[in-house]
């Protein structure tokens, strides 16, 4: 009988602590979209880009994801339920362009329901490049930022 209650109770202490575990796990995902969620830029380190919302407006976020390893930052942002997503990122790449001093690392041709299409600048850091991919559909797009080290080889 002891036996039994000692299994019990160690079951139900272990179920406690993978929902509580599980719960933590779930609001740090979603402080961290919100986070992300509210930001009129994208940070990574001390570069500082302006987002998409501080350019063409408010957007609803999706998901977001960040991936820190070898020396090199990814932060992938999903939009969805955009009325227009070839306006908004003509508009955010022509901005990014004229007064971020951001270059075309790739054909882009917004003319199309879907693509995808690459930006790159220089980061703050010294020898250490900012890539932008860029990739849409009909009501939704990703922008993917990468930080590392290289060389902006601009498209032509």
């Amino acid at each position: 009988m002891i036996k039994r209650d000692l299994i019990r109770n160690v079951l139900i202490i272990t179920l406690t602590f993978i929902i509580i575990l599980s719960m933590i796990i779930f609001l740090s995902f979603i402080a961290n979209l919100m986070k992300e969620k509210n930001d009129k830029y994208y940070i990574l380190g001390k570069d500082k880009i302006p987002s998409i919302n501080l350019i063409v407006g408010k957007r609803e976020l999706s998901s977001y994801k960040n991936l820190e390893g070898d020396n090199i930052t990814t932060k992938i942002y999903k939009y969805k339920n955009i009325s227009n997503p070839k306006s908004d990122l003509s508009d955010y790449v022509n901005k990014l362009k004229s007064d971020y001093g951001y270059l075309y690392t790739s054909e882009i041709n917004l003319t199309k329901s879907k693509g995808k299409f690459q930006l790159g600048n220089n980061s703050i850091d010294s020898k250490k490049i900012i890539i932008m991919d860029f990739s849409y559909n009909k009501n939704s797009y990703t922008i993917k930022i990468t930080k590392g080290d290289g060389k902006i080889n601009p498209y032509k």
